[in-house]
């Protein structure tokens, strides 16, 4: 009986304890953080899209309470915030009008006005080459925009990150820049009233090492585009492509150098066959550089596919000036060569390969040259009963190296 009082009287405790627990408030510290003092901004009259920086105190140090209005449109980047200090880019659809600024909860109605003027736009930029996209080191190149002022001094240009000099006088619409040495192909840019500008299209260094085919050459990748075809099979490589009247082993002498070979996975190659007894006999075609190649070492690379016989040759070429390659009697006068696989059994298709070969040139001075294929293949049976010669090229590539 004592036991069983015991349990009552230390059941009612705890329920009056658990009780009392439940109806205690729930213990929360209030933070009222100090109301900021803004005392400056700078600038007060800019571009959209540059950057203000505000000064004062009790700003905090997160971004994210920070809020910023300029004319009532509110910016969407705070750049950076420290607790004297807020820098925060002008929204893109500013007006001009006062500047409103808030901290967690705590707004001041306006810190000072801002002044949106209109930016400067670039429209253009060019060189005077062949390839208005493309610079040498030295080379003039002329911007063309609008708000550009008059004032030199206000404005920097830059290739890829190098800076350049600008050439004075400079007008509201227009001004001219030198290519910088050493400059890596890439965009150029304009930074004036601390609003940096992209010009395009990228201005590309030739001079520079890499890959440099979209330069200096066209049509050089499968699908190779026809001049004029037969509506079937065989055509003639478009422009800038020149066919000499030796590859022109088709349809009486009309076509030759190109094929559409849908087989092999697209269409449209650099082709020549021999089937059916059409020899090829100092075939040539080749394109000169869209303008000069500078001094230096390079290196031709190429895809194809051959089933070119023993008794007959093919070579990739590159010779200087853009006239044309050698024919095979004068094939030591070029800057460089490779020959084609020339391995299958005279008769056959076999063994045959599909690759891709490389070989280098050098230039002592700047000029076009001119990079081809010649052809000297020997013809199969009039009923194709015999096989001819055959090879398909894909693509070319020129690198500087």
């Amino acid at each position: 009986m004592k036991n069983k009082f015991l349990n009552i009287v230390c059941w009612l405790i705890a329920i009056v304890i658990f009780g009392a627990s439940c109806e205690k408030e729930p213990q929360f510290r209030e933070f009222n953080y100090p109301a900021q003092v803004p005392s400056g901004l700078s600038p007060n009259i800019g571009y959209p899209g540059i950057n203000v920086t505000i000064t004062g105190t009790n700003f905090d140090t997160l971004k994210g309470a920070v809020k910023v209005w300029f004319g009532g449109i509110q910016a969407t980047n705070i750049v950076s915030v420290k607790g004297n200090q807020i820098v925060v880019q002008v929204p893109a659809n500013a007006v001009s009008g006062k500047v409103d600024l808030q901290v967690w909860t705590t707004k001041v109605d306006s810190i000072g006005t801002y002044t949106v003027i209109p930016p400067p736009v670039i429209n253009s930029i060019a060189s005077k080459n062949a390839q208005t996209n493309v610079a040498f080191p030295g080379d003039t190149l002329t911007v063309k925009g609008i708000r550009f002022g008059t004032d030199a001094s206000k404005m920097a240009v830059s290739f890829s990150g190098t800076p350049a000099n600008i050439i004075v006088p400079v007008t509201d619409t227009m001004f001219k820049v030198i290519a910088p040495a050493s400059f890596a192909s890439g965009n150029v840019t304009l930074t004036m009233g601390g609003l940096t500008l992209t010009a395009t299209p990228a201005i590309i260094n030739p001079t520079a090492a890499g890959d440099i085919t979209p330069y200096f050459l066209s049509n050089y990748a499968t699908p190779f585009t026809r001049g004029d075809w037969d509506g079937s099979r065989w055509g003639n490589l478009g422009a800038p492509w020149v066919t000499n009247a030796a590859a022109k082993n088709k349809a009486g002498g009309l076509y030759g150098g190109w094929a559409k070979e849908s087989w092999n996975g697209t269409t449209g190659f650099i082709n020549w066959e021999t089937w059916g007894n059409t020899p090829v006999i100092d075939g040539i075609v080749y394109q000169p550089t869209s303008i000069a190649l500078p001094v230096g070492s390079y290196t031709v690379s190429f895809n194809y596919y051959s089933e070119i016989q023993t008794n007959s040759s093919a070579y990739c070429v590159v010779a200087a000036g853009g006239t044309g390659i050698p024919t095979l009697a004068n094939l030591s006068t070029a800057l460089g060569y490779v020959a084609l696989f020339n391995g299958a059994a005279v008769g056959t298709t076999k063994p045959n390969v599909t690759e891709t070969k490389s070989f280098d040139f050098t230039l002592t001075s700047s000029q076009v040259v001119s990079i081809g294929f010649l052809g000297n293949m020997a013809g199969g049976a009039a009923d194709n009963s015999v096989p001819g010669n055959y090879f398909i090229v894909k693509s070319i590539k020129l690198v500087k190296n």
